[in-house]
């Protein structure tokens, strides 16, 4: 087989492994999952779907499909100390949602099966091998009898498979973190709204030292989660209505008036960030890069981000443009971004546990978030909105804010999966001529042709309009080139490789 018909094989059919198999059928890549569970679980404990992730959906066209099934995500906060998003100024962001994770995975599973990939439901990975040409695997059936194991071979490997990856297990890669290690229980009652309390209904810590949730989750259904912080080994037992009623009352001192369990799940949270995102060909993403607890849909929002960053670049490899070294920018720019995004929920925590303790440090976080410079960067940071990658070309400084990160208002010009050059009418011309040669992976796009007229939009929020200054998009809506960051062609060399 030639390196495009051999398969790049996606290990965890979680939102992680399907949006990377939705990027690479996009470019055309041939894509088989391997899941170890038979059937999609119903029942997800993950409700928030930050603003990061709406815009990476909105990237692909998937976003107004989720927020017709989602109610708009309440605000942003940082370990409860609730900000303020409605206050930033800039262009406007993708209002984030409340809805079941569930319903995102069956949403990017049916684009992803819709556009070719393949899932192999009830197989896990035992083995892996490697050699110059791709990656063997071996499965064993989890859902049946073994009638023997089967061998899959592919151009490369990721690892989606979780906190406790198998596949990173069998790449060799390290696993480091912190102490922090949080358990708790979360579930869906059934319950009468009227006999709820008003604390029923909202997230805060308690004096017993944890945190309380409870928000709906459907007509009468409740999701509620409990945190404790203090109850050593965590129990690995069933949840029963009673277990959940009981840890309600040990956190908040109120009965929940429940009339029937509908399902809940005890969980416990791995603090970690792998020592390397790459061995060879094999490559590890979402949960299996790095864990970490999940609270504001931080952990999703940077699992997607993997996802979206590495799966452009696999198929520039397998097309045979890309440049060299792109494969391994990989872990040079999300590496850092998974270890930012543990430090944060570690930072978090450490507010948590316990309240007495954090009673301070909250309240001046609480005061000083009314400054909208403090606002801005906490949202921001707990949304992964900040997200910006160093992409000089001459690695030295970046004259423009823009470099690296995001540009709001580019998201239908951006839902083919290729690069993007966006110039002013006036320069249309002498800027389409440079790019000719990378036509087959770029597109030109008119400022005037824009449907939406981008703006600058990046950690620092205020720059150049774009339809003043031409500027390069990769695949994944990071800006590599901007008037003035070196020549156009150095950076379509650098990003997009030679010109055909």
């Amino acid at each position: 087989m030639s390196p495009l018909t051999e398969p790049v094989i996606v290990v965890g059919a979680g939102p992680t492994g399907l949006m990377l198999a939705c990027e690479l059928r996009l470019a055309g890549v041939p894509v088989v999952i391997v899941e170890r569970n038979a059937v999609p679980d119903p029942h997800s404990p993950g409700q928030a779907v930050n603003s990061a992730v709406m815009d990476l959906l909105d990237q692909r066209g998937l976003a107004g499909e989720l927020r017709a099934s989602g109610r708009p995500l309440p605000g942003a906060h940082f370990s409860l100390v609730w900000l303020e998003p409605e206050r930033l100024t800039g262009p406007p962001r993708p209002r984030g949602l409340l809805v079941a994770q569930s319903r995102l995975e069956a949403l990017l599973e049916r684009r992803a099966v819709e556009s070719g990939a393949r899932i192999l439901r009830g197989r896990e990975v035992v083995d892996l091998r490697q050699s110059a040409d791709g990656v063997t695997v071996r499965l064993r059936a989890t859902d049946r009898e073994p009638a023997g194991d089967e061998l899959l071979h592919g151009s490369y490997l990721v690892a989606a498979d979780g906190t406790r990856s198998t596949v990173r297990r069998l790449a060799g890669i390290g696993f480091p973190g912190s102490d922090w290690t949080v358990s708790g229980t979360v579930g869906d009652v059934e319950a009468d709204f009227a006999d709820l309390a008003a604390d029923h209904l909202g997230a805060f810590h308690t004096s017993s030292g944890g945190v309380y949730s409870g928000s709906p989750a459907g007509p009468d259904v409740l999701r509620v989660i409990t945190v404790r912080f203090d109850d050593g080994t965590p129990d690995a037992g069933p949840v029963a209505l009673d277990d959940l009623q009981q840890d309600v009352r040990a956190l908040t001192g109120r009965p929940l008036p429940a009339r029937r369990l509908v399902w809940a799940k005890r969980f416990t949270s791995v603090n970690g960030n792998a020592e390397g995102y790459r061995a060879g060909r094999v490559f590890l993403a979402g949960d299996a890069a790095h864990s970490f607890f999940p609270l504001g849909g931080l952990r999703l929002s940077t699992c997607l981000q993997d996802a979206v960053n590495l799966g452009w670049k696999l198929a520039a490899e397998l097309a045979g443009w890309a440049p060299p070294g792109l494969l391994d920018t990989y872990h040079a720019e999300r590496h850092p971004e998974g270890e930012r995004a543990r430090l944060a929920l570690d930072a978090q925590l450490a507010m948590m546990d316990p309240p007495g303790r954090s009673a301070g440090i909250r309240s001046l976080i609480t005061r000083l978030a009314w400054y909208d410079d403090v606002n801005r960067h906490l949202v921001d940071l707990v949304t992964g909105a900040d997200v910006r990658y160093p992409v000089a070309a001459d690695g030295g400084s970046e004259p423009d804010e823009r470099l690296g990160g995001r540009l709001a208002g580019t998201a239908p010009l951006l839902r083919g999966g290729r690069g993007l050059l966006l110039v002013p009418d006036e320069a249309a011309a002498a800027l389409a001529d440079t790019a000719a040669g990378w036509a087959d992976r770029v597109d030109t796009v008119t400022a005037s042709a824009a449907a939406d007229g981008p703006a600058a939009h990046g950690p620092a929020a205020e720059g150049p309009a774009a339809e003043a200054t031409p500027v390069l998009l990769r695949p994944d809506g990071h800006v590599v080139w901007t008037e003035g960051a070196g020549t156009l062609e150095a950076a379509l060399k650098t990003w997009f490789g030679a010109p055909r």
